[in-house]
Order: C-alpha cells, then sequence, then structure tokens
C-alpha cells in the first residue's frame, strides 16, 4: 500500500466515522426538541418535515395563533408555557400576515400555511411535532387543551 492509498483510506474512514455519528445527532436533537429547547424543535422539524426554520416557525405559530384565538386566556397560558418561544413564532406569523391577522378557524389556518408556502397537508405534519412537545412539557392536560383546538 502506497502513501497516497493510505491517506485515502484515512479519508474515507473519516468521513464514514461522521456519517455513523449522525443518526445520534439527529436523536439528540429531537431529544432537546421536545424537552423544551425552541431552536432544536424548529431544527428537527425542518429536517423531518422537509420545511425551513422559518416555516416551521410560522406554522407553529400559526396553530397557537389558532389556539389563542379558541381558548379562554387563561388556557392558551398555559398551554404556550408549555411551548418555549410561543411569542417568538406567533410574531413570525404577524410579520408574513401582517399585524391585525387573525388565525381563528380552519380556513385561515390554511391560508397561514399558504402565506409561509405549506400545503393544507401540511397542518397534519405539523401537528405531532407541536402535540409531543407540549405532552413532554406538561403532560396530557397541555395536549388536550390544543387537541381541542385542532
Amino acid at each position: 500500500m502506497n502513501r497516497r492509498d493510505f491517506l485515502t483510506m484515512g479519508a474515507v474512514s473519516a468521513t464514514l466515522a461522521a456519517c455513523s455519528s449522525a443518526p445520534q445527532q439527529m436523536a439528540n436533537s429531537v431529544t432537546s426538541a421536545v424537552t423544551g429547547t425552541s431552536d432544536a424543535l424548529l431544527a428537527a422539524m425542518s429536517h423531518q418535515i422537509g420545511v425551513s426554520e422559518t416555516q416551521a416557525a410560522g406554522g407553529i405559530g400559526s396553530i397557537m395563533s389558532l389556539a389563542k384565538s379558541r381558548l379562554p386566556e387563561e388556557s392558551f397560558a398555559k398551554l404556550s408555557k408549555g411551548l418555549p418561544n410561543v411569542d417568538k413564532y406567533m410574531k413570525t406569523v404577524q410579520d408574513v400576515l401582517g399585524p391585525n391577522a387573525k388565525v381563528t378557524d380552519l380556513a385561515s389556518l390554511k391560508s397561514a400555511f399558504s402565506r409561509f408556502g405549506m400545503g393544507p397537508e401540511m397542518i397534519a405534519k405539523f401537528k405531532p411535532f407541536v402535540m409531543d412537545a407540549l405532552t413532554k412539557a406538561g403532560g396530557d392536560p397541555l395536549m388536550q387543551l390544543l387537541g381541542g383546538v385542532l
């Protein structure tokens, strides 16, 4: 084996080692996402659903805007504590839809997703992520609050 072959084998080994750690990194990202690290939640959603982090924030914000419009203030306050940076996500929605826009029903939720470049089928892909994050943060009561809205 000459020196060039040896160096090539070393590069291939390093690449394989990096690739083998990718599943663990993804698992860590998802674990962080559902335990409260909002940027990790956006990253996990972006990777698994195939949307940008802005679209992920917009989708979460749209869902939470719908919840805010349908839940009593006290219930929404409990719900929003279970999902870090809810205000940031909802601001993303206001930045795109306009300051007076409201997400109040399924039609306006679909419209909001559309404004972020996503079809209505994406709502069903977002729902499990948000529900899981809420369940991990506050158990079934938080998940049930959101489930009653969606």
